[in-house]
């Protein structure tokens, strides 16, 4: 559960000189209680985010909330019909800390946890200027913190661009912590059109033929999920028998992770954007994968293969599956990876990028922004201290 933290006061709805308003929530109950405004917001959001939608950021507050406890910024916009209520532009999850890499600077940052591949937060997307502004007005006149952590976010998104705008405008710096790119899925004209782009033609032969090697073991089937928890188990068991379970990491060894991955599902499910998939060998699952849907598009969530299969590339060939049913009418017009910068499969056979980046900003022109300006010479001295203590080749 979200920790405990003081009562809401009245400081916690702050009125914009932008026309916008703010408020703090900062329990579940409190959450609960726009449910239907966020719903509305994440279908009009300017850069999707499953892991910020209901279903996800409530299950991941119930499951994995910070022990620090959480600051979940709402902005509202009044609404141009008479006699209606405000409506939601603006869902920030936060979390905040009394230092910053050893910095003594209050420090506030988006927040995302092991099993959220993406911080970029919910913006309407008409109004996503406007938002990004009111929200750095509240930073610097009633958050009390003088640096905030953009973490993983989109870097060629309308958020990051308004958000680049705003900083411009007020003359502050931002510092680029990390940045990488990872794969996303863009259809092509065809799924021929897509593969001959994206596997050559010697690679797509060998695939081919691992397919009808695996196929003497017994009939390959390609299925959608249907009832969700017996997905679920499966998924567990097929992913504990590998490399995960042998070190202890898979999810099936976590209660709480474990849970929470139920709770994506399902949640994802009653909603209508869980995308769930199983190569099966003789009715026996050997490679699974899910997405979560968003907008016009999904995030890859899980996937887990079979080891015993290895030399037939039983991931491989569900992912070509996967291919094939994105270029289907009604598919996700994307799908972002969520994978490391450099992953040795899904690199291969989705080409298109996206860029990811974390960003450090000062919520003020004062010491956030001395410290912002300050941190390309601290990463430079850190670099040379560890270069100083990495031991040094013996000379010939």
């Amino acid at each position: 559960m979200i920790a405990a933290v003081p009562s809401p006061t009245a400081s916690d709805e702050v009125a914009s000189p932008r026309g916008l308003t703010i408020t703090v929530e900062r329990t579940l109950e409190g959450l609960a209680a726009h449910a239907a405004a966020w719903e509305e917001l994440a279908a009009h959001a300017a850069d999707p985010n499953p892991f910020y939608e209901p279903y996800a950021l409530r299950a991941a507050l119930a499951n994995v909330s910070p022990p620090q406890g959480i600051e979940v910024v709402l902005v509202w916009a009044p609404n141009p019909l008479p006699k209606q209520p405000a409506f939601l532009v603006g869902l920030f999850p936060l979390v905040r800390h009394t230092r910053y890499k050893g910095l003594p600077l209050t420090t506030l940052g988006t927040w995302k946890h092991l099993y959220a591949y993406l911080g970029t937060p919910l913006v309407r997307i008409e109004r996503a200027a406007e938002t990004i502004e009111a929200f750095l007005d509240w930073l610097r006149d009633d958050s009390g913190a003088q640096l905030f952590v953009w973490d993983t976010i989109g870097s060629d998104t309308a958020v990051r661009h308004a958000l680049t705008d705003a900083l411009n405008h007020r003359g502050l710096a931002a510092f680029q912590e990390e940045r990488h790119t990872r794969a996303i899925f863009r259809p092509a004209a065809s799924t021929e059109a897509y593969l001959d782009r994206s596997i050559p033609g010697k690679k797509r032969k060998e695939l081919r033929r691992q397919e009808r090697r695996l196929a003497e073991h017994g009939p390959v089937v390609f299925d959608d999920a249907g009832d969700p928890d017996a997905w679920i188990d499966e998924f567990l068991a097929l992913e504990a028998r590998g490399w995960k379970g042998q070190g202890g990491t898979a999810l099936k060894d976590d209660p709480t992770a474990r849970a929470l991955f139920r709770a994506y599902c399902h949640g994802a499910r009653a909603r209508g954007t869980w995308m769930a998939m199983t190569l099966r060998l003789g009715g026996r699952p050997i490679a699974m994968k899910c997405n979560l849907r968003a907008g016009t598009g999904a995030l890859a969530f899980k996937i887990a293969y079979d080891e015993e299969f290895a030399r037939y590339s039983p991931g491989v060939l569900l992912e070509l599956e996967h291919v094939r049913r994105l270029h289907e009418p009604g598919a996700p017009s994307w799908v972002d990876s969520g994978a490391a910068a450099h992953h040795p499969m899904i690199n291969h056979l989705w080409r298109d990028r996206v860029g990811i980046e974390t960003l450090i900003t000062p919520t003020g022109p004062t010491i956030g922004a001395l410290a912002v300006a300050a941190l390309p010479l601290v990463r430079l001295a850190r670099g040379a201290v560890r270069r100083l203590r990495s031991p040094q080749p013996a000379k010939p």
